[in-house]
């Protein structure tokens, strides 16, 4: 594999992984090195009390990784941060707060930038756009900048923010031009969330705009051969909350007993935290639902995908947005199981795209009680009929090697 780039990646939560954020941006280093990609990783460690990954799976995803380097800070709110703060602003222009990282990641970035000569700077999740732009400028290396997600948590979709007219303040909107003049190519997992974003992110050019999902890892992907039981086992991974709220999903599931009084049938729900469980029981408690649905504390990653694997169906719901741009990370997993997937989600959006497009087996209208309902009766008769996870469909747009060749041949334009 000749003529692979060498990469200063920035990723704050990829190492140690920290979330769902840290593991979609640890299986993309994990590929692009496994393809010949020279890789020196850059992130910010963990300062709070929070699931640290154990060796092996660190091992997993960043064998091939040429450097790791940790810049930890104190994530405390103290005289320090305070410092770290101005430090950051005097270098680079930009504040906001959780900018203060830049400071010290910066300064060992331009350490490894007067020893190695990058082709590219990767940036991946708060605050590294900044440390990305800076670097970009100042050094003309090309910069690719990964939105997984808004940017931005004021600009998010209603119910989770104020949606592309909330209002930010005059450094946020310096910032927003001047990543959108020095950026070399953005990526983003869907066109709704590309689309979302170009509103509002000025001088962002759609030329420059990338579509790149969710990497399903060849290592991680399992045949689907769990046989069918005498109950039908729903996974529900990830947790709820305020804005995910299970409302709908626990009326529709009462209505569907109305019709099926002796359905065999039980959900879990995997991943739930102390807020999840206080908005997801009243309602287990309200609708008489406690014999169906299991609620289980957040494991390990590998052990998701182990519960996974152990399921008929996976379904996952998602916020009452006006449109739903997001591309959750678990649907990524539910593909590397070949499980069968139902989105309760948003009308009108990135999981009822993917529906249309058969990627996804079952849709319902996450406002919309009654249509789960009938969703969920369909399920039923196709479990009774054994019709459930018969296929194992061929993600192929996921695909590990899909995934790579959009970044060799429209990103970094090596072959």
């Amino acid at each position: 594999m000749k003529n692979r780039p060498y990469i200063l990646f920035v990723a704050p939560t990829a190492y140690p992984i920290c979330g769902a954020e840290g593991y979609v941006n640890a299986k993309l280093i994990k590929a692009l090195s496994e393809e010949g990609f020279k890789i020196d990783l850059l992130s910010r460690g963990i300062s709070r009390n929070v699931f640290y990954p154990p060796v092996w799976e660190d091992d997993f995803f960043f064998s091939r990784v040429n450097a790791k380097y940790v810049i930890p800070v104190d994530t405390h709110y103290d005289l320090k941060t305070i410092i770290r703060h101005v430090f950051a602003f005097c270098k680079t222009g930009y504040i906001y707060r959780g900018i203060d990282w830049v400071f010290p990641a910066i300064k060992k970035c331009e350490e490894l930038i007067s020893e190695n000569k990058y082709d590219f700077i990767y940036t991946f999740d708060y605050p590294s756009e900044v440390v990305g732009l800076y670097l970009s400028k100042k050094y003309t290396i090309k910069w690719v900048s990964v939105w997984n997600d808004p940017y931005m948590l004021v600009k998010y979709p209603i119910p989770y923010g104020k949606g592309v007219k909330g209002k930010i303040p005059f450094f946020r909107k310096k910032l927003i031009k001047d990543i959108g003049k020095i950026v070399y190519k953005n990526i983003f997992p869907s066109s709704r969330l590309r689309d979302y974003m170009l509103t509002y992110m000025k001088n962002m050019d759609e030329k420059s705009c990338v579509i790149c999902p969710h990497i399903n890892l060849i290592s991680l992907n399992k045949p689907n051969d769990k046989k069918l039981g005498n109950r039908l086992d729903i996974l529900h991974s990830g947790n709820l909350g305020k804005e995910r709220n299970p409302f709908s999903f626990c009326k529709g599931f009462a209505l569907f007993l109305k019709k099926y009084p002796q359905a065999r049938i039980c959900v879990t729900f995997l991943g739930i935290n102390g807020l999840g469980n206080s908005e997801l029981q009243p309602l287990l408690d309200k609708y008489k639902l406690n014999d169906y649905f299991k609620v289980c504390p957040p494991v390990s990653y590998f052990d998701s995908l182990e519960l996974i694997h152990k399921y008929d169906i996976c379904m996952l719901i998602e916020a009452p947005c006006k449109e739903g741009i997001f591309l959750p990370s678990k649907i990524a997993d539910y593909m590397q199981n070949h499980k069968p997937i139902w989105a309760i989600s948003p009308k009108v959006g990135t999981l009822n795209d993917m529906y249309n497009e058969h990627c996804i087996d079952y849709f319902s209208d996450v406002e919309s009680p009654e249509h789960i309902c009938k969703t969920l009766s369909i399920i039923y008769e196709d479990y009774i009929k054994g019709k459930i996870g018969l296929d194992n469909i061929y993600y192929e747009k996921f695909s590990q090697e899909t995934i790579v060749k959009t970044h060799v041949k429209n990103i970094v334009g090596v072959c």
